[in-house]
């Protein structure tokens, strides 16, 4: 589901001295195709890699999923140099509920960069597009993301468990939700 109306862009740059995040741009689409491929982003994200016809009408893709209100992607980017460190997308679920979504590429992993984005991204979204709740989900397994939730400060609300219909092993997922403005974002 998306929002009813469109998204617009943050007004201001968001960015707190070390991270920015801003939107994609065609110079950005190697470093995105690439941490696409990575093993321990492949264990994690059910995206399938970026393929040359993914790449072609990534940035096509991208404006419309701000047009049509059903999600912010952006980059997460050095902010001295403006370099691509990683992605980060905000997905809605309805006019005010939406997940977080990121990949911190390979190079780039073990530096504080998610929980950093994470914040920037919260603060904007719960801020200028009120949103009223914020969803971050992740594998049980993948304690990285979990810590990134929170650190963020979301509260922990359970656990989703899937059975693949091929059969294949049981899949948790640990959900977490920033609600509101309640929270230390800064």
């Amino acid at each position: 589901m998306a929002r009813s109306t469109s998204i617009e862009p943050p007004a201001r740059r968001l960015t707190d001295g070390t991270v920015a995040l801003r939107l994609r741009r065609a110079s950005d689409l190697g470093a995105i195709a690439a941490a696409s491929h990575d093993p321990e982003t492949r264990r994690w994200l059910d995206d399938e890699p970026m393929d040359e016809e993914a790449r072609r009408t990534s940035l096509a893709r991208a404006d419309e999923a701000w047009r049509n209100g059903r999600g912010a992607p952006l980059v997460i980017a050095d902010a001295v140099t403006d370099e691509p460190v990683g992605i980060i997308n905000l997905q809605f679920r309805s006019d005010d509920v939406a997940t977080v979504a990121y990949n911190v590429f390979p190079e780039n992993r073990g530096r504080g960069i998610a929980p950093m984005a994470v914040q920037l991204l919260a603060a904007w979204a719960l801020s200028d597009l009120r949103v009223k709740r914020l969803i971050l989900e992740a594998s049980d397994g993948n304690t990285a993301s979990i810590r990134v939730a929170e650190k963020c400060h979301f509260q922990y609300v359970g656990t989703r468990t899937e059975t693949p219909e091929d059969g294949e092993q049981q899949h948790t997922t640990v959900v977490f939700a920033l609600e509101g403005l309640n929270s230390a974002l800064g």
